[in-house]
């Protein structure tokens, strides 16, 4: 149990050092430069998407066990995965660390146009560098979530999306989600979990209910999908420039299915990933055929989970065999940004000891943030708003 309780400390102390001594004097980059602004948050976010993978892999001694399809980095994508525990999103931090690596093809061509083509696009902003690729990770969370102080708050400034389970309200959300980072034109990779919430008894039972109300298949690994928000999210994002939907398939030797397990220490040291890549252009146009398409992959996935538990082993039902097992990368980069990371952490707890003036401000940005979120839903809201007044070129 005192090894959960540590890392859990590390890792949430971790996130409010974070908040108040980078999120915080750069959050005001929103209202002079907003561009900057979102570049730089969301290189603040991807150099903390490496705390976990170190503090789980290095700390933890958590082997990650990649399948299938590498993730590219520069491409808007949708990542669709199964929602086995309430902490899943912990360990799809570290997965992406190690299936995310740009393939890289080097062809000899005479065209000195086709040449030219290359170079542009191996030509990279430092931003993209630091954060090792042109599309950023967003999350779809439950609303409530961005309440919670510091790792809510830092997801207010990255800008997810938020969904309460009210279509019409959630149907604006998504609107704006989509248009805000279009008139950006940047590039994403929403993480979505179709189910809506995780593989617990209590859900497993009304999954069960809710499939026999439909004449539906019974699943035993999945629940079944909810496929509203996926058709939207889809089409919307398809005129957007969607390039692919990755299909993510999640399994622990022991799951922590609750917060509270990783607390009393049950971790698990071996999680399994496979990704499968579907090329937009693979993908149906109509909401009907989006709906069957999602509910067919939910279909695939209980029974390669099936396989799995049987005889350790995912299924390509493209190949109708097991996937290709990658190598992990190194974590070098991993441990650098810990180190950065514990730094932060010391200069945190140093200031709020020996500094009066540190002090109010921790409490001015607690308090600012409390009342944003009650009377404006967010920051992320007073984001597109400001980018609703900002003329792009």
């Amino acid at each position: 149990m005192a090894t959960g309780l540590l890392v859990c400390a590390a890792w949430y102390y971790t996130i409010l050092a974070g908040f108040y001594v980078l999120y915080c004097p750069v959050m005001y980059l929103m209202f002079i430069k907003h561009i900057l602004y979102r570049n730089v948050v969301d290189v603040l976010f991807s150099l903390w998407e490496l705390y976990p993978v170190a503090l789980f892999q290095w700390c933890c001694n958590t082997e990650l066990h990649h399948y299938g399809d590498h993730v590219n980095p520069d491409e808007t994508t949708i990542i669709v995965m199964n929602h086995r525990t309430r902490v899943d999103w912990n360990y799809v931090w570290i997965a992406l660390y190690h299936a995310t690596q740009r393939q890289t093809r080097f062809l000899d061509c005479a065209c000195k146009k086709t040449n030219n083509k290359i170079k542009s696009e191996l030509k990279r902003d430092i931003l993209d560098v630091v954060t090792g690729g042109k599309s950023k990770i967003k999350f779809v969370l439950k609303d409530e979530i961005k309440a919670v102080p510091g790792m809510g708050w830092i997801m207010q400034l990255n800008y997810f999306l938020y969904v309460k389970r009210n279509w019409q309200e959630d149907e604006v959300n998504m609107s704006q989600f989509v248009d805000y980072y279009k008139k950006l034109r940047y590039h994403q990779r929403v993480v979505l979990f179709p189910e809506g919430t995780d593989l617990s008894e209590d859900n497993k039972r009304r999954s069960e209910k809710f499939a026999l109300s439909r004449q539906l298949p019974n699943f035993e690994f999945v629940l079944h999908p909810r496929t509203t928000g996926w058709t939207v999210l889809c089409s919307r994002l398809r005129d957007s420039g969607l390039a692919s939907v990755y299909d993510v398939t999640v399994a622990y030797d022991v799951p922590a299915q609750t917060e509270m397990d990783l607390l009393h220490g049950k971790m698990p040291k071996h999680v399994h990933f496979h990704i499968k890549r579907y090329d937009i252009e693979d993908l149906p146009y109509g909401e009907e055929e989006l709906r069957m398409w999602l509910q067919d992959r939910w279909k695939e996935k209980n029974t390669s989970l099936e396989r799995f538990h049987k005889d350790g082993s995912f299924i390509d039902f493209t190949s109708n065999s097991a996937p290709q097992r990658r190598e992990p990368r190194s974590l070098i980069i991993a441990k650098l940004a810990f180190v950065f990371w514990t730094i932060i952490d010391f200069l945190f707890i140093y200031w709020m000891y020996c500094s009066v003036l540190f002090k109010f401000w921790v409490i001015y940005h607690t308090l600012l943030f409390i009342f944003v979120t009650k009377y404006f839903g967010g920051f992320h809201n007073i984001q597109y708003r400001i980018l609703e007044k900002i003329n792009i070129t």
